[in-house]
């Protein structure tokens, strides 16, 4: 893995900022409703439409606990360090619903338990 762009400590404050919450959980209601729209023939779908189901209504709980690998993921880490803040509310504020959405979507396989050997290429779109 390389580098970091931003201090593990900035990285922690930006997954436990209150403000952002919100809007992980809509991202995640919203993902999940594109799992359900999926054909079932695409690889993983079982264990996608289970989380899906499971988070439809995602709770704070459920939210909180995505938060750093969501934090973690390669668009949430470019969106962060292209904000060029370190102060998190400030940086949460300045990262787009549309890299919201784009890191719960790349992070959906690995939540859902999808070995990344059996997801093809279809899944890194969804």
């Amino acid at each position: 893995m390389p580098a970091l762009p931003l201090p593990l400590t900035v990285l922690c404050q930006l997954a436990c900022e209150p403000s952002l919450l919100p809007r992980v959980r809509m991202a995640i209601a919203a993902i999940a409703q594109e799992v359900f729209a999926e054909d079932p023939s695409t690889a993983g779908y079982p264990l996608r439409w289970n989380l899906a189901k499971t988070v439809l209504s995602p709770t704070e709980a459920q939210a909180s606990s995505m938060m750093p690998g969501l934090v973690m993921s390669p668009p949430m880490l470019t969106a962060a360090a292209a904000t060029g803040l370190t102060e998190p509310v400030a940086m949460a504020a300045a990262i787009s619903d549309e890299q919201l959405l784009s890191a719960v979507r790349q992070g959906w396989n690995a939540v859902s338990g999808v070995s990344p050997s059996s997801a093809g290429p279809q899944q890194a779109a969804t």
